[in-house]
């Protein structure tokens, strides 16, 4: 599998779990701990992104993509985000719901598959996204300064 391969696999992974999918530029992400890893749509009107889980099995040729996932999507937008932090190698996020992650994107992710069974050990496959993680450090950046600027009084002889 190729680079544009894998990213034709993991859009059409993405696309097939999210409602307007064509409205979202996708990056994946790795995750702290042994959360899946993360497909990430974003986009900035309205300013918001959806954290698709990717469990390991999903570059499984023989899966099928209309497979009913077991597990959930999360959209965040400026009205559910508790907190929204850049940790220096990566970002926290938390909804007002509880729901929390730590996640990276990489302009070069390694991506763990399990479906060769030529090899004992797990293969891996990087994917080219450079300019996809460059963007999406902009998208991430617009999107805590707007939640900043909710906090910060507009006029300074206010606060007083």
């Amino acid at each position: 599998m190729d680079n544009e391969d894998l990213k034709k696999t993991l859009r059409e992974f993405f696309d097939s779990r999210i409602f307007n999918y064509g409205d979202y530029n996708v990056v994946y992400a790795n995750t702290s701990g042994s959360s899946d890893p993360l497909l990430i749509g974003y986009r900035r009107q309205p300013l918001e992104m959806v954290l698709c889980p990717v469990p390991s099995d999903t570059l499984d040729p023989d899966r099928p993509t209309t497979e009913t996932p077991t597990w959930s999507n999360t959209t965040i937008e400026l009205s559910n985000v508790a907190t929204l932090a850049d940790t220096g190698s990566g970002y926290q996020v938390e909804s007002v719901t509880g729901y929390r992650v730590w996640f990276d994107v990489q302009p070069k992710p390694r991506i763990p598959v399990t479906w060769n069974t030529s090899h004992d050990v797990d293969d891996q496959l990087q994917v080219e996204q450079t300019s996809d993680a460059e963007d999406f450090e902009r998208f991430m950046t617009l999107f805590m300064d707007t939640l900043d600027s909710f906090y910060t009084p507009s006029d300074p002889s206010s606060a007083q």
